[in-house]
């Protein structure tokens, strides 16, 4: 984890994350906004949200870096240590 760069993904640096769905980092921040500026949290909770104005930029795609795909790299390679009688890292245990 310490090791990732993760300034390279995120919507707008990564092909993959452009279309994710997954809201990881957005909720959070959403989060420490309301914790930052509780006034600000409040007058939102108490007049709703803004729904006339004007939205976000969207985020720029054309810069972000293509996808790579490991999926398949990593089930190769753990088929070759299965044939070729490698034994797994971990030891399974089987109860019965």
């Amino acid at each position: 984890m310490e090791e990732t760069d993760w300034d390279a993904y995120g919507t707008g640096n990564y092909e993959k994350c452009a279309d994710c769905m997954v809201h990881s980092g957005y909720e959070a921040t959403a989060v420490m906004d309301s914790v930052k500026n509780p006034l600000k949290a409040a007058a939102v909770a108490l007049r709703g949200f803004r729904t006339e104005s004007e939205m976000a930029p969207d985020i720029l795609l054309d810069r972000q870096r293509p996808a790579t795909y490991v999926f398949s790299r990593h089930v190769e390679e753990a088929m070759a240590r299965l044939k070729g009688g490698d034994e797994p890292t971990q030891s399974v245990s089987r109860s019965g």
